[in-house]
């Protein structure tokens, strides 16, 4: 393994001070998933200075925002957030899949799989159709995004090829899960090699605004097919003033990924996903 000096900050302003200090030989470890493969590989992306943010407690929690939504802090465990009844029942089960039985699922942080392991990852697909927004600390004060904004594909950021737009002197540090409407209903469904905690090889996540029968507004998000959550914006604008039906169903999934161009040997993958989509406005058709 590389080897690396590890900072631990009590404050997210100690470990802004000190990424700012180390530029982009820093790195920020809170689960680790992505960072601790590139140190034990020596990839010359692996930082030289860990700066360890387990101790800041601050980012530890899950509260209302005094609206109806939820607020959770970036460290907080995915077996936190699927245990609490703010975030899987008042938000209609958002990130109650999280990996039941594996020992990720008691050690990774929200923050870190939004940022790190994302692709194909689930969290970021799933919160897209919550229009959930992310805060970072920044040495110039907080910035906030919505997370498709945070996860826009691979881009350039201070001179490193990143799936995320965070700087290497900024820290996620909270997620924000605005309140459904009356009327919200949304899934989400993976196809995995293994168990839950595998990453995906085609997920959905699909929210519906409905009026009685009609969709008045639609989110068709895929994971695991793309280099960032893929809003499907054509099915969405498919769906906008109809009624779910089988024939609906049908259609939505023929016109799905129309321009989609599989490499050799994943083009399996678009028939999972188109499966997804299916199997999702089934799902939601008997909610």
């Amino acid at each position: 393994m590389k080897p690396v000096s590890i900072y631990k900050p009590v404050t997210v302003e100690q470990a802004i001070q000190i990424l700012s200090l180390h530029g982009t030989e820093a790195g920020v470890y809170a689960g680790g998933t992505d960072l601790l493969i590139r140190l034990k590989n020596r990839l010359k992306q692996a930082p030289t200075y860990l700066v360890d943010i387990k101790k800041i407690e601050n980012l530890r929690y899950i509260r209302e925002d005094g609206q109806g939504g939820v607020q959770i802090g970036a460290l907080t465990k995915l077996a936190e957030v699927a245990d609490s009844p703010l975030s899987c029942y008042r938000n209609g089960g958002f990130i109650c899949y999280g990996a039941i039985g594996d020992n990720s699922y008691y050690h990774s942080a929200m923050g870190g799989r939004l940022c790190y392991a994302v692709y194909p990852g689930d969290i970021a697909t799933a919160l897209i159709p919550y229009d959930a927004k992310v805060t970072l600390a920044t040495p110039f004060g907080p910035k906030a995004l919505t997370v498709e904004q945070l996860v826009p594909g691979d881009v350039m950021v201070d001179g490193r090829l990143q799936s995320h737009v965070v700087r290497f002197n900024e820290i996620l540090t909270e997620v924000t899960i605005p309140a459904p409407r009356p009327g919200f209903k949304a899934s989400f469904e993976k196809i995995r090699p293994r168990e839950v905690w595998d990453f995906a090889m085609a997920s959905l996540a699909i929210g519906l605004q409905m009026q009685g029968n009609t969709i008045q507004d639609a989110r068709v998000v895929f994971g695991g097919i793309a280099g960032k959550p893929y809003r499907e914006h054509a099915v969405e604008n498919f769906l906008k003033g109809k009624t779910v039906s089988p024939q609906l169903t049908a259609q939505a999934q023929a016109m799905a990924l129309a321009n989609s161009a599989p490499l050799k040997y994943n083009a399996e993958k678009i028939d999972m996903a188109k499966g997804l989509l299916a199997s999702g406005l089934e799902k939601l058709a008997m909610a």
